[in-house]
């Protein structure tokens, strides 16, 4: 018996409690799949498929075609794609060649892209063409102010069928082509391709350090305010070679055939990356990229392609549940399904547990745990322990605790504290932020270093946690963190404003939408007031940070030292919600 797992029955028979991660890098565990399995399915894209033989060769092409476009070692390569072959091939490539992947949200607006360009001193990016209107000429005109040497322009369904292809060029990326800048700096895809066979460079031994930097993800960190953090292919590794063990794979056992992820979840955020693309692939599974989520074509792959394994946020098992379309979908095919991402309720989790059952699966939806610093997943609810409502138990390596945040002591089973985490999966730091990486890495007195999450919650005397709050402000909409402090501040700078407040109010969909109480001028026209916030927060940030809801105030509720009770304002918000809701 140990400390982290105190009772065995609540562990899956497959699971190990430390096992020694590979020394080599993403590339080289796929290599090795790719070599193992060269006709098995990888990925899977609008009706058409790529075995793990045609990957390889997909990769080698592109790995060719950035050579000649003057990628080398230690360059930063923003991936700014949604969930399309290209984005997993590109991924791929450039971890084979030594640099890194700066993976960028496909939505985010220009400013924001162009600032995490000039923040880690990328050399190349690539988005779609479908984005070209969007994106090209705000980039075009500000290029010069980046490091920026090469764009690279994805065709969306260049990996689909040719139907799928043939509907995106009609309808979208045909008019988008026109908008590309006429300058030997963008290129297409296809142009990328052709420079590679052309000047066939001889491409490198798939070998460099595991432990080197090789992925920035963007988040607001423990802090809240928006970092890049740097994470290494043995962060990585350590979730993926470790993931098939909840299906009941013991890590020595040969990878099982067959297997298929639908991988809904984002590849810019470490849950889609590494669960969802990474984990499945050196498993020897097939990811059916899906990059624009519905319940219709959920319902459409399941019928068709009858995926074992799946993972999302609550908002997409919400919406599962609320279409009437899955009502006839059977459920029967999944070996598991996990949630992540934000917090699952008891009573969310309920139901769907309840509509898997009625739908032909003895499955039981497992939550998950993570953060950004950890890559993703962190800890995890077993199968034997699938019942329970909590975030369950470290994965194999890691480590978790419950600390008073003030004293740092530990706290007794039962009694809410600060969640840490600490194991091999843990960042290697924010980028150009020392200070804020020591704040966020803190070296306790049993001599390791912890992640001290910010996070609420306490643990079982078995050892199963559960999260209860956060204490750093941050608001979930649709899964995706939001940042009230950006929204405030953003609006604080408009001069008829004097205070403003944002906080999460619940949403039947995305779970959270973005409330403003605003304070103003006397005379301010507060219809263009809105119209003007909606515009400026749409522009510089994710549109899940857009206010949904304004309310006016004569005086805000102040706590004791003269700021804004928060508190106070969600109060009142919830009673006047249960006050409406009562009387409906």
């Amino acid at each position: 018996m140990s400390h982290q797992f105190p009772d065995p029955s609540i562990l899956d028979p497959a699971f190990q409690a430390r096992f020694q991660i590979p020394d080599k890098t993403m590339y080289e565990l796929l290599e090795g799949i790719c070599k193992e399995r060269p006709q098995e399915e990888a990925l899977s894209f609008l009706n058409a498929r790529m075995s793990f033989s045609q990957l390889e060769q997909e990769i080698d092409d592109c790995a060719r075609g950035l050579l000649a476009m003057g990628f080398k070692a230690g360059d930063a390569f923003a991936i700014c794609l949604p969930n399309i072959p290209e984005t997993v091939i590109l991924f791929y490539a450039v971890n084979r060649l030594g640099g890194i992947c700066n993976m960028i949200h496909p939505l985010a607006p220009a400013a924001q892209v162009l600032e995490i360009l000039q923040e880690t001193k990328s050399r190349f990016l690539s988005f779609p063409d479908i984005f070209l209107e969007r994106l090209a000429a705000q980039i075009e005109a500000q290029r010069e102010e980046t490091e920026l040497e090469a764009l690279l322009i994805a065709p969306m369904g260049r990996s689909a069928d040719s139907l799928s292809r043939f509907g995106l060029w009609l309808t979208r990326a045909r008019k988008a082509r026109r908008l590309m800048p006429k300058s030997p700096v963008w290129r297409t895809w296809d142009d990328m391709v052709r420079e590679g066979q052309a000047a066939s460079p001889p491409l490198p031994q798939a070998s460099a350090d595991p432990d080197r930097v090789s992925v920035y993800l963007h988040s607001g960190g423990t802090t809240a305010a928006a970092k890049t953090i740097m994470l290494s292919d043995r962060n990585f590794n350590g979730i993926a070679c470790q993931i098939f063990t909840a299906i009941g794979v013991p890590l020595e056992a040969p990878r099982p055939y067959g297997q298929s992820f639908v991988a809904i979840l984002p590849l810019f955020h470490g849950f889609g990356l590494c669960i969802g693309m990474h984990a499945m692939l050196v498993n020897a599974a097939s990811c059916i990229l899906v990059p624009q989520f519905s319940t219709k074509n959920l319902a459409k792959i399941i019928r068709q392609q009858k995926p074992s394994l799946m993972a999302g946020v609550p908002t997409l098992f919400e919406a599962v549940l609320n279409d009437p379309v899955m009502k006839t979908v059977d459920f029967s095919c999944f070996k598991a399904l996990f949630c992540g991402g934000d917090s699952l309720t008891p009573e969310l989790k309920g139901r769907f547990d309840a509509f898997l059952a009625a739908h032909g699966s003895d499955c039981r939806l497992r939550e998950g745990y993570g953060l950004t610093e950890t890559v993703t997943v962190c800890s995890l609810t077993h199968d034997v322990s699938s019942d329970r409502s909590g975030i369950g138990l470290p994965l194999s390596n890691m480590e978790m605790k419950i600390i008073d945040p003030e004293s740092k002591a530990p706290m007794p089973d039962g009694e809410i504290g600060e969640i840490c985490v600490t194991g091999p999966m843990v960042m290697k730091g924010y980028l150009h932020e020392a200070d804020l990486t020591a704040q966020a890495l803190v070296l306790h007195e049993d001599g390791k270093v912890w992640v001290e999450t910010g996070d609420l919650g306490y643990r079982d005397p078995d050892g199963f946690y559960h999260f209860t709050s956060r204490i750093k402000r941050m608001i979930k909409v649709s899964g995706i963190p939001v940042y009230p402090m950006q929204v405030e501040s953003m609006i604080a700078e408009l001069p008829e404003v004097l205070q403003v407040a944002a906080i999460g109010v619940p949403h039947p969909y995305q779970m959270n939408v973005i409330k403003v109480f605003l304070k103003v001028k006397e005379g301010t026209d507060k219809e263009a007031l809105e119209e003007e916030i909606i515009r400026i927060t749409k522009s510089r940030l994710l549109r899940y940070a857009v206010p949904r809801e304004f309310e006016y105030l004569e005086e805000f509720p102040l706590t004791l030292i003269g700021k804004v009770d928060l508190k106070v304002l969600e109060e009142q918000e919830r009673l006047k919600r249960e006050g409406a809701e009562s009387q409906a």
